[in-house]
């Protein structure tokens, strides 16, 4: 085993962060999650779920926010936990379950997501700019251009890393809520509609409870297997050492459970009304119907452009940027940080639209395409090794994570098994391939890996990159 080959495993950006680097508090990860979370998503979600009366009615769409946003937050806490206890992110945690090599196939999944969504919501606040340049210079009109600068913003700041995108969460947020709370307004007097008569709004209810909960789920799975990234960024509480998993975890949950939870269920509900009264569920047609001040209008759109901008950078440039680290480690973060926003873009994920609840639809693909990878993480973390990880082998060529030539056979048995599994169950995708992939790799691990493979369970190794 040679330095060089551990090298390959050791990108200071995948490291264990110490307690010095654990620089974040409480505030601020509320801030970081509120702002990931009041975005232009989950507003349209709101207006989409109902889908001109086709879809949920909005007492309907409260139980269904409730179950989604509570599910996601509950795995995000438990996949945090890896980042409470050990500092690792989910781009070095996968080696665990899926070997050194099997978590570039992982990441890969992964990735995919969040380009996509980060090049969505760039052509998103990229035309609310241009409308808002528009308005100010007559005539302008120059989208390709205006997708270009606004990538290259977010781009450079994701290039600072987390504390730089809390910072700027801390002017995005307010400015976000009040556009919100004045949509709110306004589409109740323009429309003469009370917040009674919106929630008496019937609906035929085309989409299944459980398709719907899995479209909630769909669009912040992403962050659930990314939670160990943000959480270890966190400042822990004294002793954590000896805490059990809710004590130690209690910055984290409150954050997610604030920043998360409730901010995405208040943004949805605003996209609710905007979907009954305009049938709008594009905030930049909904911002024209209400308001006719050149200056409101100004104002607004460029809160539009805030809005994704502090969603893109935490929630969907970050993890592909680690991903991308992991399996190219000789890259520079800010490299991989480019790369990922520019594949983003080319993707032009805005040319998918559809008509009626896309972004539903969407949303659901994902949860189906994401839910066996965080099946198997969760029993790999908890069942498997019982919170007790060997992290020194992570950044070790060759260590217990190696398997057959750097993949774990059971992991990724698993992984294509509960794919299909999901296809099979319509609606019930995302829990069947979750359930499926739970259980597959429990058996296949206890009845075949773990026989062959030594895993030191029960044995908590660290990792210092001073004698290691």
């Amino acid at each position: 085993m040679t330095a060089n080959s551990n090298e390959v495993l050791r990108n200071s950006e995948l490291l264990p962060t110490t307690d010095a680097q654990r620089t974040m508090s409480l505030a601020d990860y509320i801030i970081l999650w509120a702002g990931m979370t009041i975005n232009v998503v989950a507003f349209s979600l709101g207006a989409q779920y109902y889908d001109g009366g086709r879809g949920l009615s909005p007492w309907t769409m409260i139980f269904v926010m409730t179950i989604g946003y509570g599910l996601v937050t509950a795995l995000t806490a438990m996949v945090g936990d890896i980042g409470t206890k050990y500092g690792v992110p989910f781009a070095a945690y996968t080696r665990a379950p899926f070997g050194y090599k099997g978590s570039y196939v992982a990441g890969l999944i992964r990735a995919i997501p969040g380009m996509y969504w980060f090049g969505f919501l760039t052509w998103v606040g990229a035309s609310a700019i241009n409308q808002m340049l528009g308005i100010i210079f007559p005539g302008f009109s120059n989208l390709t251009l205006m997708i270009i600068l606004f990538a290259a913003i977010q781009i450079f700041n994701t290039m600072y890393g987390l504390h730089a995108m809390a910072k700027f969460d801390w002017v995005a947020i307010p400015c976000l809520a009040i556009m919100f709370g004045a949509i709110l307004v306004a589409s109740l007097q323009k429309y003469n509609i009370t917040l009674p008569d919106i929630m008496a709004t019937p609906a035929e209810g085309q989409y299944s409870l459980a398709y719907a909960i899995a479209g909630i789920a769909g669009g912040w799975i992403t962050m659930s297997l990314n939670g160990s990234d943000l959480s270890r960024q966190i400042k822990r509480v004294d002793g954590y050492e000896k805490k059990g998993f809710f004590a130690r975890n209690q910055r984290s949950i409150i954050g997610q459970v604030v920043g998360l939870m409730m901010v995405g269920i208040g943004t949805m509900l605003v996209g609710v009304v905007t979907g009954i009264t305009s049938g709008y569920w594009d905030l930049n047609q909904v911002i024209p119907d209400l308001f006719q001040s050149k200056t409101v209008l100004i104002l607004s759109f460029l809160v539009i452009m805030f809005a994704q901008w502090s969603t893109n950078t935490a929630a969907n440039l970050l993890p592909p940027t680690l991903v991308l680290l992991n399996i190219f480690p000789k890259l520079k973060y800010w490299m991989s940080a480019v790369i990922c926003g520019v594949i983003s873009v080319g993707m032009m994920p805005w040319k998918l639209q559809s008509q009626g609840g896309f972004l539903v639809m969407v949303q659901a693909w994902i949860s189906q395409m994401l839910g066996p990878i965080i099946g198997i993480l969760l029993v790999d973390y908890f069942l498997i090794r019982k919170c007790k990880l060997n992290v020194r082998d992570l950044y070790v060529a060759e260590g217990q994570y190696q398997y057959t030539n750097g993949f774990n056979i059971s992991a990724m048995v698993t992984i294509v098994v509960s794919f299909f599994v999901g296809l099979l169950c319509g609606d019930y995708a995302f829990f069947a391939g979750l359930a499926c992939s739970a259980v597959l790799y429990y058996v296949l691990m206890k009845a075949f890996t773990l026989k062959k493979y030594n895993q030191h369970i029960g044995e908590e190794v660290l990792f210092d990159p001073e004698k290691d």
